[in-house]
């Protein structure tokens, strides 16, 4: 009996190294385990682009016996995203474009401003005039048609992604009234940004800041805005997908849902593990949706991050895996300018290693396109489930 299980394991190895379905050895393989196993079906090697592209995506059943060696070959960045989100040097080129830091993009778009204002001080019409015309003239460079196309598009496609990682959670999870009723409130959003330059005229700083922010106005009316400078710092189409759905995110946060009076059971799952896993700082003060309280940003970084591995996922077949570790960083990496020294900030949001290793670095899907094995240094998952996947 021992030698015949040992005859077992052996061949059961061997599957790992043999991916032909149709061999003889495949077919070896699979007469042994419908003799011992007849109930349980054999796990065979990947198959679709994805697998084969990263063999660090396989199941388990690919790596039944890991060699020191295999070990040793996981990537280092696996124990620590944060790292290799924030500690690279120098900008990253994916190949969509780069993340410069706040600072670039609001110098680039203060000295376009003050450009203006020299090209049109003697401009004869009055200053109120004056004012308008260089305004006009900022949008106009800015929110040019192929930036504001550009915007449009991530957002269509951000919007899209939210609905359909609602309309996949099982019927255990939300109602169909329920995902109903998230998905009206999500599309009762509208993206906010120039032209014309008094899109902003309640704001018209926005149009040299780095800030893109999702608001309810007093009259009801939710928006989503972008600034003018982060125009100029997220060349990444994988950055600003990140930052939309996190923006997108806010209007369907457990905080905005109870200000309209609604409530979900898998919020309030979600909610325990993320005080579970510490993705949520609990002050001594805290309220929950009030004061001190990062339950909000949390979501809304959870969310995003769902969205960011769909698109990660999608055009990961047309790159190759620097390529798609590189998008990855990319999609989080103005995270790491999160400013510690803002005391508002720092009460309402995350730390950026919370922000980057718990709630980024924690998605499955995720550190599976990293080359991440599932079943080594894998930190705890939220679900809306609720337990710890």
């Amino acid at each position: 009996m021992q030698k015949r299980k040992k005859i077992l394991l052996s061949i059961l190895a061997a599957a790992v190294l043999i991916p032909p379905t149709g061999s003889l050895v495949g077919l070896t393989i699979r007469r042994f385990w419908r003799i011992y196993h007849p109930n349980q079906p054999l796990a065979m090697p990947p198959s679709t682009p994805m697998e084969r592209l990263n063999p660090l995506s396989r199941g388990p059943a690919s790596f039944l016996f890991p060699s020191p060696a295999q070990r040793d070959s996981y990537p280092d960045h696996c124990q620590n995203i944060y790292n290799l989100v924030c500690q690279k040097q120098g900008v990253t080129h994916d190949p969509t474009g780069t993340v410069s830091s706040d600072v670039d993009g609001e110098r680039q778009a203060l000295h376009i401003y003050r450009e203006l204002i020299e090209q049109y001080k003697d401009y004869p019409g009055s200053d109120e005039q004056k004012v308008d015309l260089i305004a006009e003239a900022l949008v106009q460079h800015i929110f040019n048609p192929k930036q504001r196309g550009r915007i449009l598009s991530a957002y269509h496609w951000v919007m899209q992604a939210i609905e359909r990682f609602f309309e996949r959670q099982p019927d255990t999870v939300f109602t169909p009234l329920e995902k109903h009723q998230i998905k009206s409130v999500l599309k009762r959003t509208r993206l906010e940004i120039p032209p014309p330059a008094n899109v902003y005229a309640d704001e018209p700083d926005l149009l040299t800041k780095n800030e893109v922010y999702y608001e309810r106005t007093v009259e009801e009316k939710m928006r989503l805005r972008v600034g003018g400078a982060y125009i100029f710092i997220a060349k990444s189409w994988f950055n600003l997908v990140f930052t939309l759905a996190h923006e997108l995110a806010h209007s369907i946060d457990p905080c905005e849902m109870r200000s309209i009076r609604l409530s979900f059971p898998a919020y309030d799952r979600l909610t325990a593990c993320f005080l579970q896993n510490g993705m949520i700082k609990t002050f001594k003060i805290r309220k929950e949706c009030g004061q001190n309280d990062q339950l909000a940003e949390t979501f809304a970084d959870w969310i995003a991050v769902e969205v960011t591995a769909e698109a990660l996922a999608t055009f990961s077949t047309e790159f190759r895996g620097p390529q798609v570790i590189n998008a990855a960083r990319n999609s989080v990496r103005d995270l790491c300018d999160q400013d510690d020294d803002d005391e508002l900030d720092m009460f309402l949001h995350p730390s950026p290693r919370i922000r980057i290793e718990k709630i980024f670095g924690s998605n499955s899907k995720i550190r599976n396109l990293l080359g991440c094995h599932p079943t080594l240094f894998k930190p705890s998952e939220c679900s809306f489930k609720g337990e710890t996947e």
